[in-house]
């Protein structure tokens, strides 16, 4: 539980200390090779290199957001939420076996760390590849972060976990209203902190430098995430298929000038705002149910 306490604290100020950061947009012919190449000729259409270089590199600021976030932030917010509230609900709750087959009020390493991989790790590479795609329509600054953690609060908190209100934990462990609280905290908190880092990490890679040791730097928060994929090689067939959908669009004449236009820009916001009011009552439903099961 310390050290749950030391990865929370240190991804908390992370996340405070990043939040301002703007992503950075990049493409591939920004780098050039001192050939001189000229405007011109690098707002022709890019080659399958270049479409796979802008691709992949988005990618990687995806795999990056998303674990480093699960990792300092997610992951342990849930171990110490769940020790709370195992705390919190009391003498009837202690003993019981959860939905995850845990025993309440007993600190167990497999438990901690499956719910570190599967309530951290795992969720925050889902929310890095969605915050690389949607953020473009999202506000600017720190807002941005804001309004993506509410958006995961709104979309998926009550309808994947984990505030879904058919979780027996809930009648177990409590009180629902602390439930709410903590739970809603640590998605916001979830949110901001994918779109901090993956902010960061867009503005240092690829790095400007040639020399090796700048580059080693910058690749170095990528490693664990690589390394993670290993297990998880399953993950590879969406990001193959996504490579091969982005070389083709890329490919396609124009289409990097229609996804700058104001009015794809104006869309993208006006479906994200309706989205999130579309399923806002349910959310709410959902939220009260936990409360008032008490």
């Amino acid at each position: 539980m310390g050290l749950m306490g030391a990865l929370l604290v240190a991804g908390l100020v992370v996340t405070v200390a990043w939040g301002g950061v703007p992503f950075r947009r990049w493409h591939a012919t920004e780098q050039g090779h001192g050939d001189g190449t000229s405007a011109a000729a690098r707002a022709e259409v890019p080659s399958v290199v270049t479409a796979a270089r802008t691709y992949l590199r988005g990618v990687a600021v995806a795999l990056v957001g998303g674990f480093w976030a699960g990792a300092l932030v997610t992951g342990p917010s849930m171990r110490l939420i769940m020790r709370l509230l195992a705390v919190t609900g009391g003498d009837d709750a202690q003993g019981r076996i959860t939905e995850a087959d845990q025993v309440v009020g007993k600190i167990a390493f497999d438990g901690t760390i499956g719910l570190y991989v599967f309530g951290g790790l795992l969720p925050g590479l889902l929310s890095g590849a969605i915050y690389v795609v949607i953020r473009r329509w999202l506000p600017a600054g720190r807002l941005g972060g804001v309004a993506f953690g509410v958006l995961h609060l709104v979309v998926a908190a009550t309808r994947v976990d984990p505030l879904r209100p058919d979780n027996r934990d809930f009648d177990i462990v409590g009180p629902g209203w602390l439930s709410v609280l903590t739970f809603g905290l640590a998605a916001v908190a979830h949110g901001m902190a994918v779109a901090a880092v993956a902010n960061r990490f867009s503005a240092v890679f690829p790095p400007a430098g040639r020399q090796r040791a700048v580059r080693l730097r910058a690749g170095l928060p990528l490693v664990p995430p690589l390394l993670l994929l290993i297990p998880g090689f399953a993950l590879l067939i969406p990001i193959g298929i996504g490579l091969v959908l982005a070389v083709a669009l890329l490919k396609v004449d124009g289409s990097t000038q229609v996804t700058a236009r104001r009015p794809f820009q104006l869309g993208g916001c006006v479906a994200l705002a309706l989205l999130a009011l579309a399923l806002a009552p349910g959310t709410v439903a959902d939220l009260r149910d936990i409360i008032v099961r008490d």
